[in-house]
């Protein structure tokens, strides 16, 4: 059985993740957060120090040398080059990320943006902080150029509101984007290629609400949304997996507003329709494919509610 490394234990991926890979996999984890071994007792896991130290390299590195991993995921954006850095310790370890180039200039939402238009892939108006004025269509929305998750996104109604903002979180107006406040379908599409860059699967999911995270998400399948998924795959060349966030305009027109590179949270749902991406990839890894783009089963819902967690 081969052993899987997953990071970000504390994620909304999990446990239902676990259950559906136990039985075909070994599986570790790690995660900043000490108490997730008493919330998850039975779950081989390891707590490690913050991505950003310089520590966590070598804790990775050992671990997968100590534990013998096959197969390791990052979950956690911080975290994606430098897995690849570790990949050179192991050349047989499988390291599911896109590559170093795709990844960082995921990271860079400014950047990814300008990209996209050159490539005459629409996406939604973005300019950078420093250049919001009074004359802006207001509400618009703001976050910062490198983040992830919603942290520091807001929803900005005047030039005074985004000065108090840009102080309040501590940025600098240069250190974020603004984008127009379009009106329309949220939907997150979940996009895996092997390291061939041939699609192996997509999952298309329509965001129904949202607090942060999604909260209520159905899978469908759209046409005019795949066809701008399959130029991005071609253009960027990713070489692993990453997901797709984008409005579907009252047009009908398609904006992208992100991309990240890494399984989405809304990945569950991929698994819930049917769709295994992690040992989909494990087949296919190093493989030319001549098969159909899997898709998960249509109509699929996700709720999210709290739950309580007790230890001591």
């Amino acid at each position: 059985m081969k052993k899987v490394l997953i990071s970000g234990l504390g994620g909304s991926l999990f446990p239902y993740l676990h259950d559906k890979l136990k039985n075909n996999y070994e599986l570790f984890y790690v995660d900043l957060d000490p108490d997730l071994a008493k919330i998850y007792p039975d779950y081989n896991f390891f707590p490690a120090p913050a991505v950003l130290d310089k520590s966590y390299e070598v804790f990775i590195k050992n671990l997968i040398e100590k534990k013998h991993i096959d197969i390791y995921i990052p979950l956690i954006d911080e975290e994606i080059i430098k897995a690849s850095a570790v990949k050179k310790y192991f050349p047989d370890l499988m390291l599911i990320v896109p590559t170093v180039e795709f990844s960082e200039l995921c990271l860079n939402k400014q950047k990814l943006m300008h990209k996209l238009s050159e490539l005459n892939i629409s996406t939604i108006e973005t300019k950078l902080g420093n250049e919001l004025t009074a004359n802006e269509k207001f509400p618009v929305f703001v976050k910062p150029t490198y983040g992830r998750g919603s942290r520091g996104i807001r929803v900005i109604n005047s030039l005074k509101e985004f000065e108090a903002y840009v102080v309040l979180e501590k940025y600098n107006a240069d250190d974020v984007i603004v984008q127009d406040n379009i009106q329309g379908t949220e939907y997150t599409i979940g996009v895996l290629t092997n390291n061939l860059n041939q699609i192996l699967s997509i999952s298309s999911k329509r965001i129904i609400s949202k607090k942060g995270i999604t909260m209520h998400a159905e899978t469908e399948n759209n046409a005019i949304i795949e066809k701008v998924v399959l130029k991005i795959n071609e253009k960027l060349n990713p070489c692993g997996p990453y997901n797709v966030q984008l409005f579907l305009d009252n047009n009908n027109e398609v904006k992208v507003f992100e991309i990240n590179p890494r399984f989405s949270t809304t990945s569950i749902m991929s698994y819930e329709g049917g769709v295994n991406e992690i040992k989909i990839f494990d087949e296919m890894y190093c493989k030319t494919t001549n098969k159909e783009i899997v898709r998960p089963k249509v109509g699929v819902n996700l709720r999210r509610t709290w739950k309580n967690n007790f230890y001591e």
